[in-house]
């Protein structure tokens, strides 16, 4: 069995930083080693001045397989993942056919086997409530809700919006254990905001849409009323594209409440502003004047720091810029959303630079908080004996400027263009095996394997008591 030896990096955890080596054998990561240890290794990598850490976990991707494979596959999305520091990912239904049946899932999950990099797992739509027990024996890694409908990515006949269907879905989804995943939306609100709009001014423009799609309202009143039917049902409720103020501000006491719910945001919506808008148009959205708003922005990132938002997902969600043009003649229906994993991590660790979160903050929400929530920890989401050698190394000080033209998933544009972001993932290792390396794939685009989730006593993920905030303000 094959040996490996980090040597003289600097592990970074949720409980801060230590200089430590890591040896690996196999799979597994097998003893943290002082620098002056004179345990050999068949393989040496020299990583002083680096960061090290554990694997990255994403609870939100859109691989578009089946059904949109011109947009993006799992070889083209691990890849972008792998070069990103992702070593497992979970991925949405929103496919055609849609992933509504026990059958459907397990063809997705042998697509995946074939073509996927890294780990992966899917979440499932639960639009069929007897289909639900099946889908938890299956080993389907959770489900996935949308309150929104529209055109595709928002599949109308995906959509659970009525509070009654909500409450026998959810009910029937707590009697699996496993995490439901909802997009929130009042529906009825976004139509007629939009419908306000366009007897106004006619089609919105995309700064007009952005204001019209994160309206403080639309948000607010959904995840109310998602609030009240956890309560009623005990389900395990994770919402996301959580950035609205009114939100974070029923969320936060829900949780002060002891409510089961956690909370995800991806940062589009606070790295894409009004000039991203004007310059970019679809490409861009849906951050507009969520980012231009020093208000929300504050919002945001309090609520990152006391604990309400408890992990960033990617929304990983490409489409091609000419699948874009759609947005300029019908906003509510178009098709839109955006590539993440190239640059993702480098951008949230520029914001580390910034000073807008922690650095061991940061390394929670992408690796322990998404770890425990699939019931993997720790045997994934750390960096401890005995856990899977998923492992990612930042060069902190490295310059990453993206470009549509070095990007590896297969949609070929990035919304970060021409940006500096500085913290770059220089190597990826997947289960003791070398994935990424100074930005190239260097791994066997079928080594990944599907991950399957555990039930979990949700008092073991987040626990009652205050749920970990602080209500000191961030300094």
């Amino acid at each position: 069995m094959s040996t490996i030896r980090l040597r003289g990096g600097l592990l970074q955890t949720p409980n801060g930083g230590f200089e430590a080596d890591v040896l690996i054998s196999g799979d597994r990561i097998t003893a943290l080693l002082a620098t002056d240890d004179p345990t050999g290794a068949d393989t040496d990598i020299d990583v002083r001045g680096k960061w090290v850490l554990p694997g990255l976990i994403d609870l939100h991707a859109h691989v578009r397989v089946p059904g949109y494979e011109y947009k993006e596959d799992y070889r083209t999305a691990s890849m972008a993942a792998a070069r990103g520091g992702y070593t497992l990912f979970v991925d949405m239904p929103n496919v055609e056919p849609p992933t509504t049946t026990v059958e459907l899932f397990e063809q997705k999950k042998a697509i995946a086997a074939a073509d996927s990099l890294i780990d992966y797992g899917h979440f499932v739509a639960p639009t069929d409530i007897e289909e639900i027990p099946k889908f938890a024996k299956a080993g389907v890694s959770g489900f996935k809700i949308f309150q929104v409908s529209g055109g595709y990515p928002h599949d109308p006949r995906l959509s659970i919006d009525d509070p009654a269907q909500l409450l026998d879905t959810f009910a029937a989804i707590a009697e699996t254990g496993l995490l439901c995943v909802v997009h929130p939306c009042t529906q009825s609100l976004l139509e007629r905001l939009y419908k306000r709009e366009m007897d106004t001014n006619g089609v919105p423009d995309m700064c007009a849409w952005s204001d019209i799609y994160t309206a403080d309202v639309v948000w607010r009143t959904a995840v109310a009323t998602l609030l009240e039917l956890q309560r009623e049902t005990g389900v395990r409720l994770q919402v996301v594209h959580t950035h609205a103020p009114g939100s974070l501000r029923l969320l936060k006491q829900a949780k002060l409440e002891g409510v089961g719910v956690t909370v995800a945001c991806d940062p589009k919506y606070f790295h894409l502003d009004d000039q991203d808008l004007e310059d970019q148009g679809p490409r861009a959205l849906p951050g507009g004047t969520i980012t231009s708003d020093p208000v929300k922005m504050r919002t945001i990132w309090d609520s990152v720091d006391q604990g309400v938002i408890d992990l960033f997902d990617s929304d990983h969600a490409p489409h091609t810029l000419q699948d874009l043009e759609s947005m300029h003649s019908d906003p509510l229906t178009g098709a839109w959303g955006s590539p993440q994993y190239d640059n993702l991590l480098a951008l949230l660790l520029t914001d580390v630079k910034k000073g807008d979160i922690r650095l061991a903050r940061l390394i929670s929400m992408l690796t322990e908080v998404p770890a425990k929530l699939l019931g993997l920890y720790p045997e994934r989401g750390v960096i401890l004996p005995n856990s899977y050698a998923d492992i990612c190394v930042v060069d902190p000080e490295a310059v990453m400027i993206p470009s549509d033209e070095d990007v590896y998933t297969k949609a070929g544009w990035t919304p970060y263009k021409g940006r500096k972001l500085l913290g770059v993932p220089i190597l990826t290792i997947l289960r003791g095996q070398i994935i990424a390396k100074d930005g190239k794939i260097v791994g066997d685009p079928e080594y990944g394997q599907y991950v399957t989730a555990k039930p979990l006593d949700w008092d073991t993920v987040v626990p009652h008591s205050h749920q970990g905030i602080s209500l000191k303000p961030r300094i």
